[in-house]
């Protein structure tokens, strides 16, 4: 297995350009956990550092001017090809929160930790991705509901 998983679906659909490789990144996205430039400082409690409700994902205008949180592909490979460009990791699935409700942020901004590419997911995509639909298949029966 590759250490760059994230990066390697990057590149792929930087070639391709197809829906399904998007679709690929999307996934593995939400799965992974990325780096971000943390912002706001943590407090400290007795059980470490917590969020005291000021901790915050930088942002880039990167692109196209509007604002995204930015956030770096596997982050252990980026630190080695690229140098410390984040202090923090954080899933894609909690960024995918953060984009899809914020009023000021229009998405995330992914770079990839093997080559100068990114790849945008709007806030759309995010609200998209974090909405249930009604098209999914029903769970289990639960024994307490009755027919």
């Amino acid at each position: 297995m590759s250490e760059t998983p994230l990066s390697d679906v990057m590149s792929e659909h930087a070639e391709t350009k197809t829906t399904e490789s998007y679709e690929r990144f999307l996934r593995l996205f939400r799965a992974s956990t990325v780096g971000i430039v943390a912002t706001g400082v943590p407090a400290h409690d007795a059980h470490g550092y917590v969020a005291d409700g000021n901790l915050g994902a930088g942002r880039t205008t990167h692109g196209d001017g509007l604002p995204r949180v930015l956030a770096y592909a596997d982050p252990e490979a980026a630190l080695r090809n690229f140098g410390p460009r984040f202090n923090a990791g954080l899933s894609g699935e909690v960024l995918l929160q953060m984009a899809a409700t914020d009023p000021d942020c229009e998405g995330v901004l992914v770079n990839s930790a093997i080559c100068e590419i990114s790849l945008v997911v709007s806030k759309s995509t995010a609200q998209s991705l974090l909405t249930p639909t009604g098209t999914e298949a029903p769970g289990p029966r639960r024994w307490w509901k009755r027919r």
